[in-house]
C-alpha cells in the first residue's frame, strides 16, 4: 500500500466514525421526535460528548482532504495526466456534472443538507433510467428513497450512486469472477468509493472481506418475490435502516371516557413501550467448478438469483420460528405470540380454531389474518366436511382461501406434524403487521479462488460468500395468537 493509499484509508477511518457519530445524533433526535419530549440531563450531556467528539474530527478530516488532494496533484502532475483521472470526477455540484446521476464523487463530497439532496436527485434520475430494473422494483426503490425512515441521512440515496454505476457493475463482475482483475481507473475509483460506503454502513460490525453488490443486484434493495414464498415478509411490517438497532413505540392507545359536567378531566394518558429489534449477520456460501466458471454466462445475476433463494429460505424460517438475540438471530413471530392451549391434549379440533380467533383482542381485529403449514390447512378443511363448519372459503383469481372469514396463508416453517408431549405451534392468527422486518441496507460478496479440500489440497473449485444484516421482532406479543397443540 503506497502512502496516498494509506491517506485514503485513515480519511476513510475518520469519516466512518465521524458518519457514525451523526447517525447516532439523528436516532436520538427521532427518538425524541416521536415521544414528543426534551432530552433529559443525562441525554443532554451524552449529547455534548457527542458533539465534542465530532468537533475533535473536523480537524483531523479537512487536514487529511487537503494531504489527498495535494498528493493527487503531484501523482497527477507525475504522470503528466490531468489531477483527476477521466469520469473519477472531484466534487461536483448542481452547477455541473452534466446529464450522468453517476458523475458525482461521494467521496470529496461534504456532509451537507445541499450535498444530501444532490445526492438524493441523482439517485432518482439514477433508478428513473436504469435498464436492470423493472417497473415493480423502479416503484419500490423511488418509494424507500422518499421515506426518511428509509433514508435516513441520505444512506440509500449514497448506496445507490456508490453501486449503481455500469462501470462499477462491470468491476464488481470481475472481482467476484478473477483472481487478478484489471480496471480502468475510473472502475478502481468507484470500488474505492463503495469501499467506503461499505464501511460506513457497517459501523459496528467486521467491515473486512467482501465487495457490495450493485444495488440492481441486491436483495437487500430489490424485491425478489411476490410475497407467495414468503407470507412473512408480504404481511409484516417491512422497511430498510441504516443502523445496528432499531428502537421503537408501542402503547395500548388513550382511554376516553364521558365526565360529568363541569368535572375534572380523568388523566388518560397512555403508557408507552420501547420495543428493540437487535439487526442480525447472515451468511451463504456458493461454489462451482472452474469448468462451469468458465462457461457461466450473466454469472452476476445467475449468483444474484441463488442468494436471494437462500435469502427467501433462511428468512421464512427465521422470521416463523427463530429463537431470537441470543442465538445471533431474529425472533420469529411464533416465539413471540402470545399462545392458546388446545382444549384437549395432543388433540387439534374445530373448537381450537375458534378459541384462536376469540382469544385476539378487538383492536387487532380488523386486520388479522391466519398462517398454516399446508397439513395442517388440509387438517382444517377436514372439520368443514366431518362437522359442517364453513371453515375455508376459496376465492377466485388467485386470492388466498379464508378461514372463518378472513386470509388463510401458507406458511411452510410452521409446525406441520403433532408430536406427543411436546409443544406443536400449528396455526397462528392476528395482526401481522406489528411484526417488524428491519433490514439492513447492503450486501456483500467475497470471491474465493481456490477451494481447498479436507487434505488442504485445491479441489479445481471457486466459492462465493455472501453476507447480509436484518432483525426482525413482534412488537406486540398479543396482535397474534398462536395455537399450541400441547
Amino acid at each position: 500500500m503506497n502512502y496516498l493509499d494509506r491517506a485514503r484509508a485513515r480519511l476513510a477511518e475518520l469519516t466512518a466514525r465521524r458518519d457514525a457519530k451523526l447517525s447516532e445524533l439523528d436516532d436520538f433526535s427521532a427518538t425524541l421526535t416521536t415521544e414528543s419530549r426534551d432530552a433529559t440531563p443525562d441525554e443532554s450531556d451524552l449529547v455534548a460528548l457527542a458533539l465534542d467528539e465530532l468537533r475533535s474530527l473536523k480537524a483531523p478530516i479537512a487536514e487529511a482532504e487537503a494531504e489527498i488532494a495535494d498528493l493527487e496533484a503531484i501523482d497527477a502532475a507525475r504522470k503528466n495526466t490531468p489531477p483527476a483521472p477521466a469520469g473519477a470526477p472531484g466534487h461536483i455540484g448542481r452547477a455541473g456534472g452534466g446529464d450522468d446521476p453517476y458523475d458525482f464523487d461521494l467521496r470529496s463530497a461534504p456532509r451537507t443538507a445541499e450535498t444530501r439532496r444532490e445526492v438524493e436527485d441523482r439517485a432518482m434520475r439514477a433508478i428513473e433510467r436504469d435498464p436492470y430494473l423493472s417497473d415493480a422494483n423502479r416503484d419500490h426503490v423511488d418509494a424507500m428513497l422518499r421515506d426518511r425512515k428509509v433514508n435516513r441521512g441520505g444512506a440509500l440515496a449514497r448506496h445507490i450512486i456508490a453501486t449503481g454505476d455500469p462501470e462499477y457493475r462491470a468491476a464488481f463482475l470481475q472481482l467476484i469472477t478473477r483472481q487478478h482483475p484489471v480496471l480502468t481507473d475510473r472502475q478502481a475509483h468507484l470500488l474505492q468509493q463503495a469501499e467506503e460506503q461499505r464501511a460506513a454502513i457497517n459501523v459496528g460490525t467486521d467491515a473486512n472481506g467482501g465487495y457490495l453488490m450493485p444495488f440492481t443486484l441486491d436483495p437487500t434493495v430489490i424485491l425478489t418475490s411476490s410475497g407467495t414464498v414468503n407470507p412473512v415478509r408480504m404481511l409484516a411490517d417491512v422497511s430498510t435502516v441504516a443502523t445496528d438497532n432499531w428502537q421503537g413505540i408501542t402503547s395500548a392507545g388513550i382511554t376516553a371516557s364521558y365526565d360529568a359536567e363541569a368535572t375534572q378531566v380523568s388523566d388518560d394518558t397512555p403508557t408507552f413501550g420501547q420495543p428493540a429489534i437487535k439487526i442480525h449477520q447472515a451468511q451463504a456460501y456458493a461454489q462451482a467448478s472452474l469448468p462451469a466458471l468458465d462457461d457461466l454466462d450473466g454469472l452476476g445475476e445467475d449468483l444474484s438469483t441463488m442468494f436471494a433463494d437462500a435469502k427467501d429460505t433462511l428468512e421464512l424460517t427465521k422470521f416463523t420460528v427463530g429463537a431470537g438475540d441470543g442465538s445471533n438471530e431474529p425472533y420469529g413471530w411464533v416465539t413471540d405470540a402470545t399462545a392458546v392451549a388446545s382444549a384437549t391434549t395432543d388433540v387439534y379440533a374445530v373448537a381450537d380454531v375458534y378459541a384462536v380467533q376469540n382469544a385476539l383482542n378487538p383492536r387487532w381485529q380488523q386486520n388479522a389474518t391466519w398462517q398454516a403449514s399446508l397439513p395442517v390447512i388440509n387438517l382444517t378443511r377436514q372439520f368443514g366436511t366431518a362437522l359442517g363448519h364453513a371453515f375455508l372459503t376459496y376465492l377466485g383469481g388467485g386470492q388466498p382461501p379464508e378461514l372463518l372469514g378472513q386470509d388463510l396463508y401458507q406458511n411452510s416453517a410452521m409446525d406441520s406434524v403433532i408430536n406427543a408431549s411436546q409443544d406443536n405451534k400449528i396455526l397462528g392468527y392476528g395482526d401481522f403487521r406489528q411484526y417488524r422486518i428491519r433490514d439492513r441496507i447492503g450486501m456483500t460478496v467475497q470471491f474465493i479462488p481456490v477451494v481447498m479440500g479436507a487434505n488442504q489440497r485445491p479441489t479445481g473449485e471457486v466459492g462465493w460468500y455472501c453476507r447480509w444484516r436484518n432483525g426482525a421482532r413482534l412488537s406486540v406479543a398479543t396482535a397474534v395468537q398462536v395455537l399450541n397443540v400441547t
